[in-house]
């Protein structure tokens, strides 16, 4: 009876050994597929985000191409008072102070509408280079020709005293283009 004993307790102890060994390749099996499939879930979520970054600036940039193309002779009044409308937005934001703006039709390429601006303007050099960002961040193709930034002309003493930063006289010349749709 002592020997049945024996050998159903080796009998167990062999079960429970062949049951761990087994359950302990089966969970690294899982876990090897558990890990494959985390990389792949992974690498789809980059994929996808980058799609949906790619997409939202192609979307912007087709938003640009729409408000690029058109039909028309010349541009309409409420495009180019909306146009400066927006600029007299940025200008304000970036509290500048406007010396003059002017636009005036010049010379444009064969299948192109042209319209051009002369804006004077007076800020600091970071009012000046955030206004540029914002003003070439809007959808519309925008040439700037020329950039003429002077220093004003002030006291030494109140300079001096105030220690605020240098003011200068921005004047830029920009045109906004169209193209023309062939029909």
């Amino acid at each position: 009876m002592k020997e049945k004993y024996t050998v159903f307790i080796l009998g167990m102890v062999l079960i429970s050994v062949l049951f761990f060994m087994l359950a302990g390749n089966s969970l690294r099996k899982n876990l090897g597929e558990i890990e494959n499939y985390d990389k792949k879930i992974k690498t789809t979520l980059e994929k996808l985000n980058s799609a949906m970054i790619m997409d939202q600036q192609l979307s912007q940039f087709r938003e640009i191409l729409d408000n690029s193309l058109t039909t028309e002779k010349k541009f309409s009044v409420d495009e180019l008072n909306n146009f400066q409308r927006g600029i007299e937005m940025l200008r304000d934001q970036n509290q500048l102070k406007l010396i003059k703006i002017s636009d005036s039709n010049k010379f444009t390429q064969v299948g192109m509408l042209e319209t051009t601006y002369t804006i004077e303007l007076q800020g600091t050099f970071r009012q000046m280079g955030q206004f540029i960002s914002e003003l070439e961040a809007q959808n519309h193709i925008i040439k700037i020709q020329y950039l003429d930034v002077s220093p004003l002309q002030t006291t030494e003493k109140s300079q001096a005293t105030d220690g605020s930063a240098n003011i200068y006289r921005i004047t830029m010349e920009m045109s906004i283009l169209k193209v023309k749709k062939e029909v």
